[in-house]
């Protein structure tokens, strides 16, 4: 346009415009730069209504038809895998979403439908000013060009040029990531930085093949291109990233990004070492930096690495003078090495009615403890009346535990959950050791070991099962009958068929 003054301070007029002269006027032309660059990416001026500059390549690519890296939509690096299960901001599903969610049926509730900047791909790649357009921005581009499809070096995509200043980019129609795939090379499917609110699992899209331009909104752990824009009231903050090393560990961690000035909660460790504990992070590899933990709130004014620090784990040691091995399991429980009154992991032990404390001579409801004489006179963990006298007891107390009976401190018997859960989390191998026939179970986190021997069950005066099955009892009751680990030689799992009066061997437990 044109203006009285040379820097566009005086009055302005547009070309045509009717005016009336009161004496001499010079009418200064006035200049836009229709291209530039902003923080080494180029930009062109499409003269659209807002002012919004759009950048000439996609964010990843070196060329306007190069087709970039994809992105999941509110993460910033590219990746091997698009799925729920690998997306950032999910607990494995697309109804545990823990970021960006407005209902509290698909996750974590936070009202967030635009993307925060350390989330925008475009502003933690590309820095400076530029971030991802807005489903609006994305409206206002399809309405104010001109939209022709053609191939650009091979390329095929939309050349979108502006309808007032002739200006255009190229659009490559670069496909979409879903799994370990790339699909869709006849479309281009470009993110926005809005979400869906019909459907939160879901982001608004630019979506185009030949002969179609749409917005649309879809699943947002889908890899999809990013061309990014910027305008002149867009504040240039900074993005700083903060990078997790495994310091010895193994995994993956992605690289959080912070907004300068904004502070947020560190990520938890997801590194694991096999042997070691995790003990929080450090600024140095040996710990002599500044130390956080997990969660903690913290603010960044420079990218930083933080390495996770490991503490050695013993993987056996002594309660009360019995020795005990960490498996690895979830619940941190350790297992005794031998069976309660052996000396040796292949001994078999003592036998025990369940609720008694001692080994006897002879096993049967008539030196029972806890009943009058027969199954139906129980006079101790009982729930049901037909059994005798009900006082709801279904676990063991200590003073009837013969694992803390005898070997005292903080050993007890295992109840049936922490048996099931060293069955599900080691390798059960049938084998020999010092001639007796057992289980060798392994850790499967860890690699260490325990020995179970098949020491078989007593009732009356005798031994049954002895080299070939194994019955160790739980603290837990079920319905009339204790819960025992059972197995012989292929087999693994739970019973509690047996009466309470048999003998059966005990492996004890601690904290």
């Amino acid at each position: 346009g044109w203006n009285t003054a040379p820097d566009g301070s005086g009055t302005s007029y547009t070309d045509s415009q009717e005016i009336t002269l009161t004496e001499d006027v010079t009418l200064y032309a006035q200049w836009k730069q229709v291209k530039g660059i902003e923080n080494g990416y180029e930009w062109v001026d499409l003269g659209l209504p807002s002012g919004l500059k759009w950048a000439t390549c996609n964010v990843g690519a070196t060329t306007p038809d190069g087709y970039g890296d994809y992105f999941a939509w509110g993460e910033t690096s590219p990746k091997d895998n698009y799925q729920w299960s690998t997306y950032k901001y999910c607990n494995g599903s697309e109804t545990t979403l823990t970021k960006y969610n407005t209902k509290s049926n698909f996750g974590t509730v936070d009202n967030k439908i635009t993307l925060d900047l350390i989330d925008d791909a475009a502003r933690v790649n590309w820095g400076g000013k530029w971030r991802m357009p807005t489903t609006a921005e994305q409206d206002e581009l399809i309405n104010n060009c001109t939209w022709t499809w053609t191939a650009q070096n091979g390329v095929e995509g939309y050349k979108v040029a502006s309808k007032t200043n002739g200006n255009s980019i190229f659009l490559p129609a670069a496909g979409n990531r879903n799994g370990t795939s790339v699909v869709g090379f006849s479309g281009g499917f470009y993110w926005s930085s809005s979400l869906s609110e019909s459907y939160l699992y879901s982001a608004y899209r630019l979506y185009f093949s030949s002969g179609h331009v749409s917005l649309s909104s879809f699943s947002r752990n889908r890899g999809h291109t990013v061309r990014a824009v910027i305008s002149d009231d867009t504040p240039q903050t900074t993005i700083y990233t903060l990078t997790f090393n495994a310091n010895g560990g193994s995994g993956t961690m992605s690289a959080q990004t912070f907004e300068e000035g904004v502070s947020q909660a560190l990520a938890a460790n997801a590194f694991t070492r096999s042997g070691y504990t995790f003990t929080g992070w450090n600024t140095k590899a040996d710990g002599s930096g500044t130390s956080y933990t997990d969660g903690q709130e913290l603010t960044l004014t420079q990218d930083i690495i933080l390495y996770a620090q490991w503490e050695v784990v013993a993987t056996t040691g002594y309660e009360n003078g019995c020795e005990w091995v960490d498996l690895g399991l979830p619940s941190g429980l350790k297992w005794a090495t031998c069976n309660v009154g052996a000396t040796s992991p292949e001994g078999y032990g003592d036998y025990f009615a369940w609720g008694e404390t001692e080994d006897k001579f002879s096993y049967s409801w008539n030196n029972y403890k806890y009943c009058n004489g027969s199954e139906t006179t129980l006079t101790k963990y009982n729930t049901n009346s037909n059994y005798g006298i009900v006082d709801n007891k279904t676990t063991l107390d200590l003073s009837d535990d013969a694992a803390r009976a005898n070997w005292g401190g903080k050993w007890r018997m295992p109840t049936k959950a922490e048996q099931d859960e060293l069955r599900n989390n080691c390798t059960w191998t049938w084998t020999t050791q010092n001639g007796v026939n057992g289980y060798k179970v392994t850790s499967k986190t860890n690699g260490n070991s325990i020995f179970l021997p098949a020491a078989g069950r007593r009732y009356g005066t005798s031994v049954d099962d002895v080299g070939s099955r194994g019955c160790y009892w739980s603290r837990s009751l079920n319905e009339s009958s204790p819960y025992y680990l059972y197995f012989y030689s292929g087999y693994v799992d739970w019973g509690s068929s047996r009466d309470r009066n048999e003998g059966h061997t005990v492996r004890a437990v601690c904290p």
